[in-house]
């Protein structure tokens, strides 16, 4: 008897089924990935500060009053960084790395990934769906990394 030959499984139907449609975790994805841009200015705060504290001892300056450390803000930049690459698909890891992490606009990202304007815009949209669906996952695995690494 011959069987029907059985249905693939194509990155295309994986992505369906994994995206997140919740607005609220969208917003969160977005706002967690945005933080990226902060996190550089802050960090950059942090060592104007810093070198202004070293430069007149007993002053009194801003360091610590931006929001915290540069040692904070650096973690802030590796955990985003890590979250995109952990992402499979390679398409969307690389849209939100050249719009989120590079500060492209979606427009320049669209002629580094040599698509199109609008297909740029869809799969940013697929990315940050893609991107929302993993990120509770994500953020609880890297907390227990980040504490194990701490306990060693």
């Amino acid at each position: 008897m011959i069987q029907p030959p059985k249905k693939q499984i194509t990155t295309r139907r994986i992505l369906q089924e994994e995206l997140c449609e919740d607005p609220i975790k969208l917003c969160e994805v977005r706002l967690f990935l945005e933080r990226y841009a902060v996190a550089v200015r802050m960090l950059r705060l942090c060592r104007i500060d810093e070198k202004e504290r070293n430069n007149t001892p007993g002053e009194v300056t801003y360091y610590g009053r931006v929001g915290g450390t540069a040692e904070y803000w650096q973690n802030q930049l590796i955990e985003i960084r890590h979250f995109i690459e952990s992402l499979p698909n390679e398409s969307c890891k690389l849209l939100l790395y050249y719009h989120y992490v590079v500060g492209m606009t979606v427009e320049r990202a669209s002629e580094e990934l040599d698509i199109s304007r609008r297909n740029a815009f869809r799969l940013k949209k697929r990315a940050l769906a893609f991107a929302a669906a993993r990120l509770d996952d994500w953020k609880y695995e890297w907390a227990r990394r980040s504490r194990e690494g701490q306990s060693s």
